[in-house]
């Protein structure tokens, strides 16, 4: 059994969710790793790590009748017996519903809708798939371990972190998380989403970093003291260097997690990305041996690599942790289809397989295919049969795509290239930037390829289509 279904299990058994730590733990030990390996790997201390293993073991010694520990887990944590306990849970709801008189609902005999109260996920699974999961959505779906790399990260003083991945991967609902966990730590926070920015706001270094202070002073609830201090000889970069290091960093007592989403909106904006990308490099190495730069911890999130030169020296992009999101892998996508209730199709393997290949563990795509599968709308076979037509389900998303390569003839014809041949092919830096931007492509080593087989099927004929015109 792999670690990640193991994880989905355990939840069922325990009829709730674990929680990020506790997952750590049931991970690691399921890999034989020593408590003494996990609290190093994951900054705690080893007594701590126990503890959270210990509690966790007597919950399922509990559930299952006999003694569990770390070195029986793999004895006593088998399929056949998860699968039996599973059914005597089932009956015994199934008794308690029947001594109250109630009506149990349909498919309450197989593994469905267990892991949270029914209304929570009843809830969450009616909502159409849009933006970022809230905080408390149980359609949340871990990356273990690199979420857990990612909350520890955020303890060491003037930390950074590197969020990347395509569009509608994960990453902002990554973010919100993170910059929650932060405060329940008691630290301040402050969120800069690019894609609010007007871009005129872009045209001026001085101007941009004017609005970068404003809005932190803003969100922390302190008066914006940005005409008073900048000094106009100093030049912009020292002026918002000094704006933080003199006001914003004095006045607040404990650490200041300053997330950045969508930076990849400047990439296009060369005489900004040029001054303020080696500017939060050299607030970051500030950290080192400067008291009051360790209060920053930064976290950027982009969706694409930046194909404008820049000193390796000068860039933040070449230090910090790197969180790489890519898509889900079967695992992950098999958790995500039984937190939405549709853990039936699972039992198709054909099926299965061919949507998996369809959308290459792609988040979004998955999850409205699951939330058009719960609501009844259509079957796993007619999803697959009719994604790549103007009767799919994804044809609203399809279509925004297919207009935006149609507002740029050459990157139209760049994807064009890519679909159609099946081995890859190799495009310049600024297609290869703008269709990754987009989350298009996938990389191959030197070789770029389409996302997913769905991409391939609907843009092939449509690139086609818009070639011969």
């Amino acid at each position: 059994m792999d670690v990640d279904t193991l994880v989905l299990e355990v939840e069922r058994l325990l009829q709730r969710r674990l929680g990020t730590l506790e997952r750590l733990v049931l991970h690691e030990s399921w890999c034989r790793r020593s408590y003494a390996e996990i609290a190093q790997s994951s900054s705690y201390a080893t007594e701590y790590i126990k503890q959270v293993g210990s509690k966790l073991w007597s919950e399922l010694s509990a559930v299952l009748g006999e003694s569990v520990s770390k070195k029986s887990l793999r004895l006593i944590l088998t399929p056949d017996r998860l699968l039996q306990t599973h059914q005597l849970q089932t009956v015994g709801v199934a008794k308690q519903a029947a001594t109250a008189g109630q009506t149990l609902p349909n498919g309450l005999g197989q593994p469905r809708n267990t892991l949270l109260p029914p209304g929570d996920l009843t809830a969450a699974t009616r909502r159409f798939p849009s933006g970022p999961l809230s905080l408390e959505s149980p359609l949340y779906v871990e990356r273990l371990p690199q979420e857990t790399n990612a909350f520890n990260e955020l303890s060491y003083p003037g930390c950074l972190l590197r969020i990347k991945g395509p569009r509608r991967m994960g990453k902002s609902s990554l973010l919100n998380r993170l910059l929650a966990h932060s405060r329940r730590q008691g630290y301040h926070t402050v969120t800069l989403n690019f894609q609010e920015v007007d871009r005129e706001i872009f045209d001026h270094l001085d101007r941009f970093l004017r609005w970068l202070c404003a809005n932190a002073s803003q969100q922390l609830g302190l008066p914006s003291k940005v005409d008073a201090l900048w000094d106009e000889e100093m030049g912009s970069k020292v002026n918002c260097k000094l704006y933080f290091e003199r006001y914003l960093l004095q006045e607040i007592s404990s650490p200041l997690v300053l997330g950045i989403d969508e930076l990849n909106r400047i990439f296009g904006y060369g005489s900004i990305v040029q001054d303020f990308l080696p500017m939060l490099r050299v607030w970051h190495e500030r950290s080192k041996d400067s008291e009051i730069w360790q209060k920053l911890r930064l976290i950027l999130v982009h969706a694409t690599d930046l194909y404008v030169p820049l000193n390796l020296n000068q860039s933040p992009f070449n230090v910090g942790l790197p969180i790489k999101l890519a898509p889900f892998t079967l695992e992950q996508l098999t958790t995500l289809a039984y937190r939405y209730g549709v853990d039936s199709l699972l039992q198709d393997r054909a099926s299965w397989h061919s949507f998996y290949q369809l959308i290459n563990g792609h988040p979004y795509l998955a999850g409205l295919a699951f939330y058009t599968l719960q609501q009844g709308q259509r079957s796993l076979d007619q999803i697959v049969s009719t994604a790549a037509t103007t009767e799919g389900i994804y044809n609203q998303h399809l279509q925004r795509c297919l207009a935006m390569l149609k507002s740029d003839p050459s990157i139209a014809t760049s994807y064009h290239q890519v679909v159609t041949q099946r081995s890859g092919t190799v495009l310049d830096a600024i297609a290869s930037y703008k269709l990754d931007s987009l989350g298009l492509i996938r990389f191959d080593q030197t070789l770029v390829k389409p996302s997913c087989e769905l991409y391939r099927l609907y843009f092939s004929r449509q690139l086609d289509a818009l070639e011969r015109q």
